[in-house]
C-alpha cells in the first residue's frame, strides 16, 4: 500500500504562511504509513516588472485578513521598505535547490520569515544566497544549482504534477492512495478535519 500526502504550496503564498503552525502539527500526527511530500505550485512566473499598486493593495488586504483570522504575524513595513515583484518561481527554485542538500524545509521557513517578518525581497537571488549561508548550505553548490538544468527540470516536473492533480489554489492537501488522488479537507486552525478526511478516504480505498 503506497500512501502519500502531497502538500501543494508556494513559498510566497501568504495563506501558506498562515497555515504553517497547523501544518507542523499535522506532520507530527500523520500515521507512519503515510509519507509527506512538498510540491511547489508556482503562483507567478518569472518577471522583473515591479508589482502593480493594485496587486500590492490586494496582498496587503490579504495579510490583514490572515492576521485577523489566524493571529499570524506580518511585518507590514515590507510594503514601504521594499519594491516587490510579482514572481514566485525564483523562491520555488530556492527551496528546490536547498532540497538538493536536504534543507528544503529550512529554506522554506527562512524564505517565509524573510518575506513576512524581515522585509526582504523573496524573489531576489541575493536574498536566497544570504539565507543559504544562514542555514548552512554549501553556497557555491546552491548558487550553481539555482541556474542548473537539473533544478529547472525538477521545477517543471512539480508544476506539471500540480496541474495533473487539478490543484489551482494554495495551500492544498492531496492524498494519493495507490495512484488515486483525492483532495482532503484543510482547516487553517486545526488538524482534526484533515485527519478525519484522510481516514474517510482510506476507508473507501483500502
Amino acid at each position: 500500500m503506497d500512501i502519500k500526502l502531497h502538500y501543494v504550496h508556494d513559498p510566497m503564498c501568504s495563506w501558506c504562511w498562515g497555515y504553517k503552525p497547523t501544518l507542523q502539527k499535522l506532520k507530527q500526527q500523520l500515521p507512519a504509513s503515510i509519507s509527506f511530500n512538498y510540491v511547489v505550485g508556482g503562483l507567478a512566473p518569472d518577471s522583473d516588472e515591479p508589482m502593480s499598486d493594485e496587486m500590492k493593495g490586494k496582498l496587503q488586504a490579504i495579510w490583514k485578513q490572515i492576521e485577523a483570522k489566524l493571529g499570524t504575524e506580518f511585518n507590514h513595513d515590507f510594503w514601504t521598505e521594499c519594491q516587490p515583484v510579482r514572481s514566485t518561481y525564483p523562491a520555488c527554485r530556492a527551496v528546490i535547490a536547498a532540497g538538493f542538500q536536504d534543507h528544503y524545509e529550512a529554506m522554506l521557513e527562512s524564505l517565509q520569515q524573510a518575506y513576512y517578518l524581515r522585509a526582504m525581497l523573496p524573489h531576489d537571488k541575493e536574498t536566497h544566497i544570504q539565507l543559504a549561508e544562514e542555514i548552512g548550505l554549501n553556497v557555491q553548490q546552491f548558487t550553481n544549482d539555482l541556474s542548473g538544468k537539473l533544478l529547472e527540470g525538477e521545477l517543471d516536473d512539480q508544476l506539471s504534477f500540480k496541474s495533473a492533480m487539478g490543484v489551482a489554489s494554495y495551500p492544498t492537501l492531496m492524498l494519493e492512495v495507490n495512484g488515486i488522488f483525492t483532495e482532503v479537507e484543510l482547516d487553517y486552525e486545526s488538524t482534526e478535519a484533515t485527519l478525519r478526511s484522510i481516514r474517510s478516504v482510506l476507508e473507501v480505498n483500502i
